[in-house]
């Protein structure tokens, strides 16, 4: 008889981390409930609070934690192939501080099918501390669990995992507590344009006034009307504008970007 899931394989857990000691408290009671994962490797962004000190809590008997510390370089994907490579399983699930697995995923790292190489996630999320349950956000699925034998990462931000085997979509979900405060959110835009613009740069594409105009428009009349955002109340509203803007603030980046400097 041939038994699919094998209890004995373990998964390595992998995170990117900068300044996350608040969501490393709230976040990562599921781990004390799943043995399966043996190792954490964080690839830290140079920390100034106490992430790496409650990272190394987690550490026991059965669970290595191996931290490194590795400048960001707006590279997300450069980050996380780098922490893939430093694993010792063959299995990697990946989340991000701020996002907590279902018992269902749980139950699924705790035994996994050897015969599934890729494994893709419900993700839920909870903006200014309310589901967001329409918008571009409402029914998305990201590959999270993976063999790393067959892929590997791309994207400067928003980074996937790119992988030759097929994918396996489970109903499970990721809860992922998004910008509990507006500061946060504004914050988060304004960085991820930066490198959005940096790379749009380097594909050689250029923002012209009705990219700027249209491009954060129908960014926001898709996400807000189409998408039936606006069900959202006041937390849609806000998540519809702000991804409106980030779009503006990308192409206003990239024409800035495009042009040559003054001479003085």
């Amino acid at each position: 008889m041939n038994n699919t899931q094998n209890p004995t394989t373990h998964v390595s857990l992998l995170l990117l981390t900068k300044n996350e000691q608040e969501n490393i408290i709230k976040n990562f009671e599921w781990l004390a409930k799943c043995p399966g994962i043996n190792e954490i490797v964080v690839v830290d962004d140079n920390s100034q609070d106490k992430t790496i000190e409650l990272l190394k809590n987690f550490e026991t008997s059965t669970r290595k934690v191996k931290i490194f510390s590795r400048g960001l370089d707006n590279n997300f994907s450069l980050q996380r192939q780098f922490g893939v490579d430093n694993t010792t399983n063959d299995y990697i699930f990946w989340i991000d501080a701020d996002e907590q697995p279902d018992d269902n995923i749980i139950g699924l790292l705790n035994n996994i099918d050897t015969n599934q190489y890729n494994h893709s996630f419900k993700r839920q999320d909870i903006f200014l501390k309310r589901e967001l349950l329409h918008g571009e956000t409402a029914h998305q699925s990201f590959l999270r669990l993976f063999n790393k034998n067959f892929g590997n990462f791309r994207g400067l931000v928003h980074e996937t995992w790119d992988s030759s085997k097929p994918i396996f979509q489970t109903n499970f979900t990721i809860n992922h507590y998004s910008h509990s405060n507006l500061k946060e959110f504004f914050s988060k835009i304004n960085f991820y344009s930066d490198i959005r613009a940096k790379e749009l740069y380097t594909l050689g594409k250029k923002a012209k006034i009705t990219d700027l105009v249209f491009y954060p428009l129908g960014k926001f009349i898709y996400d807000y009307l189409i998408l039936l955002g606006f069900l959202d109340g006041t937390p849609g509203i806000i998540f519809a504008l702000g991804m409106s803007f980030q779009s503006f603030l990308s192409r206003a980046k990239l024409w800035h970007l495009s042009q040559k400097p003054s001479i003085t």
